[in-house]
């Protein structure tokens, strides 16, 4: 099976990546890649796409999906909402904010070949790989789950036949970091191989609960994976992977960075002047600042100070994730392949956060899921008219069932009000749950095939038949007060409830879509490759989870999307170096955008907001456009590796309006990303190893983290990172280095949650890691 991301010379195939260091001899080094679900030289590929091997990702010090956006154009990863650990990928203008239950990602994330719709616990699994490609556009017509912004695939290492090897190695550092990761790689005779490979990852929290001395953004997390490889004959290939993770931490911290008044907190005041509270929101959010500018990364929060409003104790986070993947493949003939992959996942996820950093109670939420999923997808690979034409055909199958939802403590004190109970009243007897119940389950045929017209003239095509199914049951209550809180009369203010007993409410629907594409490519040498592509990609449409009303409960649409792209691929010698480039400049216009929204609901009807719900709905027209830019340039004593991506949104028609306020059509993504990393191989005795010296750089434009609220622009800022290694120490196997991410200790956002275009009149704020470093010893044999 051929390995991907690997880079291969005429003498000997060894895994690695286009900017590790190169072979000394005349032959430009190749990078496989499996774009197409077929082994091709990325160079030669038509498609944006950027891969990296394993080796070089730890070289990179790239230990999370996080820091894949700092080496890779056009890819921004930022936190779902206020949680860290819920990344949101965006790529060309397209992006999911939240992955819940019942809707598709814009950006797919793969392992082994499965996609994962709910990446929780995907960060982890960055550790014996063997490669992760990034693929950029509509993957319309190959992919299993249609995703209109790009991929991210994740392969991990692979057991080797015939080779006994292992590693361990551990990483000590700042804010008391420790982590172990070990390999071992068996033959098992000569038909089976057995790789097992784990990683055990602490960190103390590097933001304080000055009020209980706990530690926010923490790291702690079990991670192991093994994958059995089986050749038992000739032409017949099968591996199965076991993938386990766990995590228990103590969540994410999220700082009060903007209030507004006048707005629903107000109504804190107005209770603080009656003397029925003491709860004082501006002169918290003043002491918080303050805590914020002299002790960088403090705060102070309400949650388990043990209080009548503390409804779920301290803060956590804890994510589980366990997957089966099983990829078959038997070559039938010399020009017949077929193949099989099989997946199954299934994860639980539970999650406590106070959401405003301050040590009033204004959202405190549980969340939670319990979600399974497997698919199934067959193919049949191969060429015809003397190897002129490739093809591939398949279908494919995905279910995956499930519960998602939430109880929220929500502005308790105001609730308490509302209702004309004491102030002393538990919250807990007024939580709010939104559960969201159900399947969504996948069919599709595709068929797609490239035909040498002339030795440089090719055309590529391909379709995609999609039908997609989705069922879901809502339940909107106050389940300690016996009381459902979902709105079965629009047209009468307040909420018209019926008995718990009947509190469940469903909707299902079917949406089905054709997808296509077609690549026309020109390659007049060796060095030179130029194509012109067009993809009509299209996302599911499904339901809100949180929905309270009957109007919330409705299906939102199909996203369609329509790309053009133009590119060029190059490479060559210069000097006594190798150098690569490619380039891809896109034009997408879409329909029925998907974007995720945080909507203020009354649910007691005294007019006062007091429940937060996410729902999905559609944007009528948008256009994106934009360009990207990758280079490496190899010599024996270095390497240069480089990107530069640009991307604009506009929203055409049917922008939201939302109190006065417009939408913000980019949000999410810089508008400019520039990358670039160079490695200095020192000039030592080779008897004394590998010595090597690795600094990135990295720059981002300003970035509007919320849809409507200039409050969460985040400025342009720049990081420095730098690695200094010393490999195979005196021929021993031991290697060690020194490593510092973030070197300039920049603070920056990462995800915000803006409330105050909803009402309610605040906007929480979720940073990035500040200045990481520490030493790495490891052993390979």
């Amino acid at each position: 099976m051929p390995a991907q991301a690997q880079q291969t010379s005429p003498a000997s195939p060894a895994p690695a990546a286009a900017q590790d260091a190169p072979a000394k001899d005349d032959v430009i080094a190749e990078v496989v890649v499996t774009a197409r679900r077929r082994a091709e030289n990325l160079q030669d590929v038509p498609i944006a796409v950027s891969a990296v091997s394993g080796d070089a990702l730890t070289r990179d010090g790239v230990t999370n999906v996080q820091d894949l956006q700092y080496r890779v154009p056009a890819l921004s990863i930022t936190s779902g909402f206020t949680q860290r650990s819920n990344a949101s990928f965006s790529m060309r203008g397209q992006r999911t904010q939240e992955t819940q239950l019942f809707t598709d990602p814009a950006v797919g994330t793969y392992f082994a070949e499965v996609v994962q719709p709910r990446p929780y616990g995907f960060n982890a699994g960055f550790y014996d790989l063997e490669s992760v490609q990034v693929l950029r556009g509509v993957q319309g017509t190959l992919f299993g789950r249609n995703m209109t912004g790009g991929a991210v695939l994740v392969e991990p290492a692979h057991p080797k036949m015939d080779t006994v090897e292992g590693e361990v190695r551990g990483t000590f550092g700042n804010y008391n970091a420790r982590e172990g990761y070990a390999m071992l790689n068996v033959p098992l005779g000569d038909k089976f191989a057995l790789r097992i490979a784990g990683d055990v990852n602490r960190r103390d929290g590097w933001a304080t609960d000055v009020g209980s001395g706990r530690h926010y953004n923490d790291t702690d997390y079990n991670s192991f994976r093994a994958s059995l490889m089986a050749k038992p004959w000739e032409g017949v290939e099968s591996l199965t992977i076991y993938d386990w993770y766990r995590s228990n931490e103590n969540g994410t911290a999220a700082f009060l960075t903007s209030i507004a008044q006048p707005s629903v907190i107000s109504n804190y005041e107005q209770l603080r002047q009656a003397g029925l509270i003491t709860t004082n929101i501006p002169a918290e959010f003043a002491a918080a600042q303050a805590l914020f500018k002299a002790h960088p990364y403090s705060l102070d929060i309400g949650a388990g100070d043990g209080s009548n409003l503390d409804a779920w104790g301290k803060p956590y986070e804890k994510n589980s994730n366990q997957g089966i993947t099983n990829k078959t493949t038997i070559e039938l003939s010399d020009d017949l392949t077929l193949k099989n992959i099989f997946g199954w996942r299934r994860l639980t996820r539970d999650v406590v956060q106070d959401y405003d950093g301050i040590p009033a109670f204004l959202i405190t939420p549980y969340q939670f899921a319990r979600i399974s999923n497997y698919s199934e997808e067959l193919q049949l690979q191969g060429s015809a008219l003397n190897k002129d034409l490739t093809y591939i055909l398949g279908g494919y199958f995905f279910k995956e069932t499930g519960i998602d939802g939430s109880y929220a403590n929500t502005l308790p004190q105001l609730v308490f009000a509302g209702a004309r109970v004491p102030q002393t009243t538990p919250a807990s007897l007024f939580l709010q749950q939104q559960t969201g119940q159900g399947y969504s389950q996948s069919y599709a045929a595709f068929a797609a095939g490239t035909y040498k017209i002339t030795p440089e003239i090719s055309l590529s095509s391909g379709v995609r038949y999609n039908l997609d199914q989705k069922k879901i049951t809502v339940v909107s209550a106050l389940p300690n007060l016996n009381s459902c809180q979902f709105d079965t009369d629009l047209n009468t203010p307040g909420v018209q409830s019926v008995p718990m007993s009947q509190c469940a409410f469903g909707n299902h629907a079917d949406f089905a879509q054709i997808t296509y594409d077609a690549t026309l490519q020109y390659e007049p040498s060796d060095h030179l490759t130029t194509y012109a592509s067009f993809r009509h990609g299209y996302r599911s449409g499904g339901f809100s989870t949180r929905a309270q009303n009957w109007l919330q409960l409705q299906p939102f649409r199909p996203e369609k999307v329509d790309e053009y792209e133009i590119g060029l691929k190059s490479n060559g010698h210069l000097w006594n170096g190798r150098w690569t480039t490619s380039a891809a400049l896109f034009l997408q216009n879409g329909s029925d955008v998907q974007k995720q929204r945080a909507a203020s609901i009354d649910t007691n009807g005294d007019g006062i907001p007091d429940t937060i719900v996410t729902v999905i709905d559609n944007t009528a027209e948008q256009r994106n456009t934009g360009g990207e830019l990758e280079f490496t340039y190899n010599t024996d004593v270095f390497s240069l590796t480089g990107f530069y991506s640009y991307v604009n949104v506009e929203i055409e028609k049917g922008a939201a309006v939302l109190n006065g306020l417009h939408e913000i059509a980019q949000r999410g993504m810089p508008r400019h990303q520039l990358g670039l990393t160079g490695t200095v191989y020192a000039p030592i005795d080779p008897s004394w190893g590998q010595a090597q010296f690795t600094a990135n750089f990295t720059w981002r434009s300003q970035i509007y983290l919320d849809d409507f609220e200039v409050q969460g622009l985040q400025s342009p800022y720049g990081l420095v990172n730098m690695r200094v290694e010393w490999n195979d120490i005196k021929h021993t196997g031991l290697n060690a280095a020194l490593f510092c991410n973030n070197v300039l200790d920049k603070q920056y956002r990462v995800g915000v949650l803006g409330l105050i275009a909803e009402g309610l009149g605040f906007q929480s704020s979720v940073y990035g890691d500040p200045r990481m470093y520490g030493v790495q010893i490891g052993y390979k044999f």
